[in-house]
């Protein structure tokens, strides 16, 4: 599976750009503010429908537009299918397969993925327990249909759930009704995301100890609100054990959008006493991993997506990385600087929201 080519029309900084890509590791480079990550960023929401950097439509679209486009031309094997996604100001929205209206986002899981690491990943590392659990959903989300629709269900009830605690005089025959729904999405989303994570730290391990040398061991904990394996009744029990305080805080306190995972490394979090370089290190071992997993579960490589993936790691790591990907993966990189002699790249050249030619 490649992305032969993409057509922005209104998206970030570009006006109606085409670009056709190489089956191997394509570079983007130019001087910072460009557009080379909006390029990559484009290249991610055909995948997913979203954007890994807002959730606002209107900050996608072009500032002398109304509206964005985008279309990609993916081959695999044989088979040809365009990709179509559109977005307008006033928040309407176009997703179409070769076509054909999409009536849930959802339908675009399995057709084409994509694993994207930046330098705003470091949060997952760095930051709060949400940006490590929205990095889960997006990424079981893009091998599981089922996922996806169970994890919006939750969400709803959820909204819902914190919305009736807020109340001054909550109705409990509906609250314990919103209790139980949650309780029921619960034990499927944990079981999911465990067995997810534990398919992930295994094989983040591996790819942390080429990149490292060998010198480092990287792990990944879940750490749960409700453990994987509980009954119905023991999840209700939980509800039950929160309510005072929930009373108190307004808020539901228990189920999987309290969950957290560490990243572990020579047995001491790394969060707290990692360096820089490592923790960046981490990060992309990590990305590594999910396109091992996607492959597992597609058979097919997802895109690889590397947004100044350079910066702050040593000459070693960089080629260790290139080779691993050479001949493997469909990769776009973003850079400011050229890559070391006799790297397997085709190269582009950004400026202004124009794409040059190969360089």
């Amino acid at each position: 599976m490649y992305l032969n080519s993409i057509n922005l029309k209104g998206w970030r900084n570009y006006q109606e750009e085409k670009v056709t890509f190489d089956p191997g590791i394509n570079l983007f480079l130019g001087n910072n503010g460009q557009g080379k990550t909006n390029l990559l960023e484009g290249i991610y929401f055909l995948s997913t429908g979203q954007s890994p950097r807002t959730s606002k439509i209107e900050e996608l679209i072009n500032w002398r537009s109304q509206y964005f486009y985008l279309k990609g031309e993916l081959h695999k094997g044989e088979r040809k299918n365009i990709i179509e996604m559109g977005g307008a100001r006033d928040g309407r929205r176009v997703n179409k397969i070769d076509g054909v209206p999409l009536q849930r986002l959802t339908e675009i899981a399995g057709l084409l993925s994509a694993v994207f690491f930046m330098p705003e990943d470091l949060t997952l590392v760095k930051g709060g327990p949400a940006a490590r659990r929205r990095f889960l959903d997006i990424e079981i989300g893009q091998i599981s249909t089922a996922y996806r629709y169970t994890m919006g269900n939750y969400k709803k009830y959820l909204r819902e759930r914190n919305a009736l605690l807020k109340s001054k005089y909550p109705d409990k025959i509906l609250l314990q009704v919103l209790t139980e729904k949650l309780a029921d999405l619960s034990g499927p989303i944990v079981k999911e995301r465990n067995d997810y994570l534990q398919k992930l730290s295994l094989l983040t391990r591996l790819k942390h100890r080429k990149l490292s040398g060998n010198i480092e061991e990287l792990n990944l904990r879940y750490n749960w609100s409700i453990e994987p394996g509980l009954s119905r009744q023991q999840v209700l029990a939980r509800f039950a054990e929160s309510s005072a305080l929930e009373r108190q805080y307004r808020l539901t306190l228990v189920g999987p959008h309290k969950d957290d995972f560490s990243f572990i490394l020579n047995g001491v979090d790394l969060r707290a006493f990692g360096s820089q370089g490592q923790q960046r290190t981490a990060v992309l071992a990590i990305k590594l991993a999910e396109i091992e997993l996607i492959k597992a579960e597609t058979n097919e490589y997802p895109l690889l997506l590397l947004d100044d993936v350079f910066s702050e790691l040593d000459d070693e790591r960089k080629s260790l990385l290139l080779e691993y990907l050479t001949d493997r993966v469909q990769t776009f990189i973003s850079s400011a600087e050229a890559l070391p002699p006799g790297a397997k790249v085709i190269s582009y050249w950004i400026d202004s929201g124009r794409i040059g030619e190969r360089i």
